[in-house]
């Protein structure tokens, strides 16, 4: 008996051995699994559900199944989608967002499992709402289509990260459907990998964001002498030669490595992280760069290399920025009383940790990013009906908000008593629905 024990616990012993020694790859594929889990609620369902419809109204051989499933549902959306109107402030009635939620109900079993990218990219399905006509034109296909809707989701990403009622859910559905590895070998590529990066960054996601990045540092590495035009006006560095664009992008690449592995449980992952911080600062010195980014990154790594005086300073300096929240100057004042007061070889105290740190970064680059005027940036490029891709964005976050709404009694009743002035076909038609 004794020694079937000791074989029991020696296999246990094992087993959570092994579970501890995780691999870079199974971690990535765990974090593959979270997001999934991440997008699986029902506003992304239904934001999805609407561009479907957008999206499937482009589609030009009707004969397809996936067209067939979705395409008795279309008019609805489609006539909601015009009915709204954000500028104005007129908004879809409560009947017309309950036979709406009837239509979403009907598919969203089949929404939830197909690929938005098999039908038209975005665009199509726009160009084909307010075209000319009804006239037919030529699809995108194969490596160009792949391209368009690729752009798209990463426009769409930050789009949505900026709106008050739809932001990081929404941002983070866009960019797990781009797919820069298929994307030619060029600038566009690599900046749809950051944004992809720092959108897994901030959900939480620190595996596939490591991943992401440490492919855009080498194709960096490889590319020195590049052009990145695109990644000027992204960031506002208009004022930048090409080759300090390229040493800032490649700091920031960097650095928000240095986040995902400073966020992750080995001991080595967060050596890995120091190292990162050392590469991004070595790039903003060259460019003379002093940010919020920069001191906080800078005094944390003084914090960890015991220097009182310089960790002080850079902390002062940070403490002053009018991009931080009362609360957090307290936390870093909190933090420049407890140096002061630390002795040598002490461990760091909780209040300006990583998760902290990782904080400042998330709402500065957010803060750079919402400041980009997209629409500018999509009329500058040509891009087709860039009016109507702001409006239809606009339009279908109200449409989520007016059937997100049918958890709330009242607006079930007000739906009830509205369907029932319009008679009572509507009426039973719906009665599945109120029930």
């Amino acid at each position: 008996m004794k020694y079937k024990h000791s074989i029991l616990l020696f296999f246990l012993f094992i087993a959570f051995g092994c579970s501890s020694l995780e691999t870079d790859e199974e971690l990535l594929a765990l974090d593959k699994e979270k997001l999934t889990e991440n997008l699986a609620y029902d506003k992304i369902t239904f934001y999805k559900f609407a561009k479907i419809a957008v999206r499937s109204s482009a589609v030009q051989d009707t004969t397809t199944p996936e067209y067939q499933k979705f395409s008795k549902h279309l008019n609805h959306v489609l006539n909601s989608l015009s009915n709204v109107d954000s500028d104005s402030g007129r908004n879809i009635s409560p009947m017309e967002a309950l036979l709406l939620y009837k239509d979403y109900r009907a598919v969203k079993g089949f929404v939830k499992e197909t690929d938005e990218d098999i039908f038209p990219t975005l665009v199509e399905g726009i160009n084909t709402i307010y075209g000319d006509g009804g006239k037919r034109f030529k699809l995108l296909a194969n490596d160009k289509k792949t391209e368009a809707q690729n752009i798209e989701h990463a426009i769409l990403s930050m789009l949505v990260l900026a709106t008050r009622d739809m932001g990081q859910p929404f941002a983070l559905y866009e960019c797990s459907k781009t797919q820069p590895e298929l994307l030619p070998d060029h600038e566009t590529k690599t900046l749809l990998e950051f944004v992809r990066g720092f959108l897994f960054f901030s959900n939480n996601l620190f595996y596939l964001s490591e991943d992401g990045l440490s492919r855009n540092i080498k194709w960096l590495d490889k590319n020195e002498n590049i052009p990145l035009p695109y990644t000027k006006a992204f960031f506002g560095w208009r004022n930048l030669s090409d080759r300090q664009t390229h040493t800032a992008f490649h700091g920031l690449n960097y650095l928000f490595r240095g986040f995902d592995r400073l966020r992750m449980d080995r001991k080595v992952d967060e050596e890995r992280g120091l190292d990162d911080f050392e590469k991004f600062l070595e790039d903003t010195k060259k460019l003379g760069l002093e940010t919020e980014l920069t001191l906080a990154v800078e005094s944390y790594l003084y914090l960890k290399r015991e220097d009182k005086t310089k960790a002080v300073a850079v902390l002062s300096k940070l403490k002053q920025s009018p991009l931080l929240s009362n609360s957090e100057k307290e936390v870093i004042e909190k933090t420049i009383v407890y140096v002061n007061d630390r002795k040598g070889g002490k461990a760091l105290n909780g209040v300006y940790d990583k998760v902290f740190l990782s904080k400042i970064a998330t709402k500065y680059m957010i803060s750079v990013l919402i400041k980009i005027d997209w629409e500018k940036v999509l009329k500058a490029n040509n891009v087709p009906h860039t009016d109507e891709i702001f409006a239809t964005v606009r339009k279908i976050r109200q449409m989520s908000n007016a059937v997100s709404s049918y958890t709330n009694e009242a607006t079930v009743e007000k739906g009830k008593n509205e369907l029932k002035k319009k008679g009572n076909e509507l009426l039973e038609g719906a009665k599945g629905l109120l029930k």
